[in-house]
């Protein structure tokens, strides 16, 4: 019982870090948007490094929805894309590595994880 509530406050700490810097940096930046993805990690062994490779899959496939496509000729969308695409996967790599710490530890209780961009 003990070990299920600490796996979701965990999770919940880990949520909240991962939107936090979408949120943050959205507040600064009037007039954008932040989104977000949840990444399902559900069917894989996050010990692994198998499992590992298919959840970095996943979260470049999260990214991409994320931050969307831009105009190339459009000097702006080109910066603001970026400034997605790094935000987006900052996030992603704080949230893995705190998935694969609890996987480790056998505190994996929840099966997706929220990535976020502007």
């Amino acid at each position: 019982m003990k070990n299920s509530i600490l796996s979701k406050s965990l999770f919940a700490a880990a949520a909240i870090a991962v939107t936090a810097t979408g949120f943050s940096a959205s507040a600064s930046a009037q007039g954008r948007i932040t989104k977000s993805v949840e990444v399902s990690y559900a069917d894989l062994d996050l010990t692994s490094a198998e499992g590992q490779s298919t959840l970095d899959g996943r979260i470049k496939g999260a990214v991409r929805q994320v931050c969307g496509s831009y105009d190339s000729k459009s000097l702006s969308e080109m910066a603001d894309h970026g400034d997605c695409v790094e935000e987006a996967n900052l996030s992603a790599k704080r949230a893995k590595v705190s998935l694969i710490a609890r996987a480790e530890a056998g505190t994996l209780g929840t099966s997706t994880v929220v990535i976020g961009g502007n």
